[in-house]
């Protein structure tokens, strides 16, 4: 009897349980109808708000040369139904708004030209979807500023950061291709423009040439005629020289003769292997001034004149000479 009045009461519970859950899945699908119901009505409502786009200009007017720096996007306020705006919030991209630049100038000899949106407001709407209404455009113009190109020859100048391995030196100078360049822009720029420079490279412990290909440093406004340089450094190993150079005597007059101790110098320095041979005594010269005396030295200081080019680390000795003068007979 027990065992029967339980069942009886486990079939109750059971069943009221299994009734409570059916009314929370009935309780949920209404809600989740009522959202949508809620949501697609929503979104067959009209709306208005503003959407920004990027602005794509196209067509400059030939010979001329944009220095200002226009609007990079615009901002619509448009009118449009729920669905719209949402196909506009899940987009991860729009297609820029197209502006033929040369189509919104009226005076094209003008090197400055202010457009008022307002004007060119049916262009852009023609650029929307057929189911969004344009309303006003942010900004209200936007001002284009040109300069006439001129043109200029200029040098270029490498910039090259290196260091040498031991027992090597620069064969020759640092040179790039090409060592000239035309350059075109704004003759504000071009005036005060003295050379074009290469983007620095940095060459390490260098015991052979390199070559490489760098770009040109950028100059806004302005276009160059080449796209790249060539920058060529060349090394080698050098050597330690000796040589022995005889003095000469600046404005000693004619009525009197010097006699310099010691009448010549030592010269040592460093030099290529390729221009060891080449150098030599009378590829130096070194002097002492007479107008010293005026102030009674006991030495003459030895001045250099000129030394040859790509030789490095040049010492002389002694720095100063004593001196005799004599009056011709």
């Amino acid at each position: 009897m027990r065992g029967l009045i339980g069942k009886i009461f486990s079939y109750f519970g059971a069943s009221h349980e299994l009734h409570i859950k059916r009314n929370v899945v009935t309780y949920g699908v209404c809600v989740i109808i009522a959202t949508v119901l809620w949501f697609l009505n929503a979104l067959n409502k009209e709306y208005t708000t503003e959407i920004t786009y990027p602005i794509k200009y196209t067509d400059f007017p030939k010979g001329k040369l944009l220095v200002s720096e226009p609007p990079k996007e615009m901002t619509l306020a448009i009118k449009a139904h729920g669905f719209a705006l949402l196909r506009y919030s899940i987009s991860t991209s729009f297609l820029p708004i197209v502006l033929n630049v040369n189509s919104l100038l009226n005076k094209k000899d003008q090197l400055e030209y202010t457009v008022n949106t307002s004007e060119i407001k049916d262009r852009i709407s023609t650029q929307l979807n057929t189911d969004i209404q344009l309303i006003s455009i942010k900004p209200e113009s936007i001002t284009f500023q040109f300069s006439r190109f001129e043109s200029k020859r200029v040098p270029v100048i490498p910039r090259v950061d290196y260091t040498l391995k031991r027992q090597y030196m620069l064969k020759n100078d640092i040179s790039v291709t090409p060592d000239y360049v035309d350059i075109s822009g704004p003759a504000s720029i071009l005036d005060t423009l003295k050379a074009v420079y290469t983007e620095p490279i940095s060459l390490k412990n260098l015991s052979k040439d390199v070559t490489k290909t760098v770009s040109f440093e950028e100059i806004y406004g302005t276009q160059i005629n080449e796209n790249d340089a060539k920058v060529k450094v060349e090394v080698e190993r050098f050597t330690e020289s000796k040589k022995t150079v005889p003095l000469v005597v600046k404005n000693l007059p004619d009525s009197l003769l010097i006699r310099l101790f010691p009448h010549a110098i030592d010269v040592t320095f460093d030099v290529g292997l390729s221009r060891y041979e080449v150098v030599s005594d009378t590829s130096f010269s070194f002097y002492v001034d007479y107008d010293q005396i005026k102030n009674n030295p006991a030495s003459l200081k030895i001045q250099i004149e000129r030394s040859p080019r790509h030789i490095k680390d040049l010492v002389f000795t002694p720095e100063t000479v004593e001196y005799l003068i004599e009056k011709k007979k």
